[in-house]
């Protein structure tokens, strides 16, 4: 997302034939990270959007690989950082529905999926 160049993700949405779309909350919750691991040591934030940006490339090549959470939502994690990428997909649609932080309470989680 953050890590990329336009033209980047313009060819990333057109080899992966889906319309790439962030939830108002998802995107919120990207940038605070972001801007909080930037706080922690200059370039860790461009890290984490490149490990994000690295995830949802591969969820995006092939959703399927990633594990069921609910009926329509599917959980991606990544590897370097505790958050996980909650997305779904309906027709071209991929939808990014949460970018969470893994020790923080499920219950605010399964109001969203």
């Amino acid at each position: 997302m953050g890590a990329n160049s336009d033209g980047d993700r313009e060819a990333l949405r057109m080899e992966m034939s889906h319309r790439l779309i962030f939830k108002r909350v998802a995107r919120e919750e990207y940038f605070e990270a972001v801007a909080w691991y930037e706080t922690q040591r200059s370039g860790l934030g461009r890290e984490f959007a490149q490990e994000v940006d690295r995830v949802l490339k591969r969820a995006l090549a092939n959703p399927e690989q990633f594990r069921k959470v609910r009926p329509s939502a599917r959980k991606a994690r990544l590897d370097r950082f505790p958050y996980n990428i909650y997305f779904a997909v309906k027709g071209d649609v991929f939808s990014v529905l949460a970018v969470f932080h893994g020790p923080r309470h499920p219950r605010e989680l399964s109001k969203r999926l």
